[in-house]
């Protein structure tokens, strides 16, 4: 029987495993987080002991890098937010005063508010 050997590889999207698509950042989310390496294998089962074993490697020496380059990600995810929520309409930041069941409702009038005005465009009437 062929076993595959494990190991990392940059195909463009940073270091991953040769054995499937899974990243050294993906793994590193959560590890950086404070889950355990077992806990780790059970929210990625596609991952197996051994792939793990050489991104926990990888991660063990380079964390001061990694760590850095995650705050980075998260940076630029809050200012694409925040630029989303500036935009308003549905991207605006929800309403904290506001229960769940009134937002539905409010969201659910705008998108009949919308299908009307859509539906009386070009009418002749």
């Amino acid at each position: 029987m062929k076993t595959e050997t494990v190991e990392l590889v940059n195909r463009g999207r940073g270091l991953q495993l040769s054995t499937s698509r899974i990243t050294v950042m993906d793994v590193f989310y959560w590890s950086h987080r404070g889950y355990a390496w077992d806990e780790i294998l059970q929210l990625m089962p596609a991952l197996s002991r051994a792939e793990l074993d050489v991104i926990a490697d990888y991660i063990n020496k380079h964390q001061d890098e990694l760590a850095q380059r995650d705050r980075r990600v998260e940076e630029i995810q809050e200012k694409r937010i925040a630029e989303q929520q500036a935009r308003g309409g549905i991207f605006a930041p929800p309403d904290e005063n506001m229960t769940h069941e009134e937002w539905v409702a409010r969201l659910r009038e705008k998108v009949m508010r919308r299908k009307a005005e859509k539906n009386g465009e070009g009418h002749s009437g």
